[in-house]
């Protein structure tokens, strides 16, 4: 529904402006919690039940929040005039900057007490807590952006984590203990163990975004950002339903059965079951695209059509990259994981930068098929030895 009121109500490149924006938000969301959200998850299910290592998570989790959003909020608001201009391309946005140094704190703690909530296995709360969130944004969005345009939809953008904070502590207050504004260097360490694949994942993508649609922006005009990010959030949604199936069914199966030959018996099945119905759907989606732009989207860009075909290609090769990197995940695989995202971000960026001024804009999804095809052959060849080793089925 916010998709549709965008385009209807902000066009190409208001659409433009607020991808950016978002992937800002992106780049907070992931640094304002230091990528520790898997972290508290864990340590809060582990120890609900020990006051006294309960406490010490909540105490050292609140300095390592705070310490971080004072820092962010400080860049933000000395440095707000060059994030506006470099980010936004326009100095004018800078009160934005200014207020999101003030939106930070909200946002960290935010992300600490849905994490905690999660970890205390109270499914019935995270899912309350998840729909109100989802109400206040479509009404809070949507309100402003009817109202006041791109500035509207802008602010509330930055805004809506302040509501975020006051629903996850409102759900989360009868359900800790007193805690103590205490330091515990052991529940830092196993925290900060857990940070670095989020982290870098988190703030180099949503920087790799803006990247591109400022190098769009800069070849093509802001008007073909906006068709550029239009045809992502097709992407985006079905993306989401990928990643949760990843993240609440299979994610933990795997990290629960150390062995490979379980690993190998998730991935054919993934293959097997999931992967055909999401060809089915891309070759549905591409054959249907026409209606699905008119209904998601608007007439005025109807012109999307012809980048379906090779946006659709990529995102093939990248669902089926997910169950290989979960794998990197579940092993806690740091250096390989980075290794290959940080190879996926120089390919997505050098190609993007090299098609477009070649291709146009069709040369931004070309060089999206062919980013996702190489990062998954790179990260079928890592795990060959574990993917393709018959040793351990006869052993077994």
């Amino acid at each position: 529904m916010l998709t549709k009121l965008f385009a209807l109500f902000l066009g190409p490149s208001g659409i433009a402006v607020l991808g950016n924006m978002k992937s800002v938000m992106q780049i907070l969301i992931s640094s304002s919690s230091f990528g520790m959200q898997q972290g508290i998850i864990r340590f809060t299910s582990e120890f609900k039940e020990q006051r006294v290592a309960f406490q010490k998570l909540l105490g050292t989790a609140h300095i390592v929040y705070g310490l971080i959003a004072l820092f962010i909020a400080v860049v933000l608001f000395s440095f707000s005039d060059y994030f506006a201009t470099v980010i936004l391309q326009d100095n004018k946005y800078a009160w934005l900057f200014q207020i999101l140094a003030i939106i930070v704190p909200f946002q960290g703690f935010h992300m600490l007490y849905f994490s905690i909530l999660q970890g205390l296995d109270n499914y019935k709360n995270v899912v309350w807590v998840e729909l109100i969130m989802i109400f206040c944004n479509l009404i809070f969005v949507s309100l402003s952006t009817f109202k006041f345009g791109l500035t509207g939809a802008l602010f509330a953008v930055a805004c809506i984590p302040v509501f975020y904070f006051f629903i996850s502590i409102s759900f989360l207050k009868s359900d800790i203990p007193n805690f103590k504004i205490a330091w515990s260097r052991s529940t830092a360490k196993n925290l900060f163990l857990y940070a670095l694949m989020t982290l870098f994942s988190g703030i180099a993508f949503p920087l790799l975004f803006i990247l591109i649609r400022n190098h769009i922006s800069s070849v093509l005009g802001m008007n073909e950002v906006g068709y550029w990010e239009a045809v992502n959030q097709f992407s985006f949604f079905y993306f989401i339903l990928l990643n949760s199936i990843m993240l609440m069914y299979v994610l933990p199966k795997i990290t629960a059965q150390t062995d490979d030959v379980f690993y190998r018996s998730q991935v054919i099945e993934y293959f097997k079951k999931i992967m055909p119905l999401f060809a089915v759907f891309l070759v549905a989606l591409f054959l249907l695209r026409k209606y699905a732009i008119l209904i998601l989207l608007s007439p005025e860009f109807t012109s999307i059509e012809t980048l379906f075909g090779w946006q659709l290609l990529g995102d093939f090769f990248r669902a089926l990259t997910l169950i290989l990197s979960i794998y990197f995940h579940a092993r806690r695989m740091a250096v390989p994981y980075i290794i290959i995202d940080a190879l996926l971000f120089v390919l997505l960026l050098t190609l993007t930068t090299v098609f477009v001024e070649s291709y146009g804009l069709l040369g931004a999804v070309k060089a999206h098929f062919i980013s996702y095809f190489i990062y998954f052959a790179v990260t079928a060849f890592w795990l060959r030895k574990i993917l393709f080793n018959a040793n351990d089925a006869v052993n077994t």
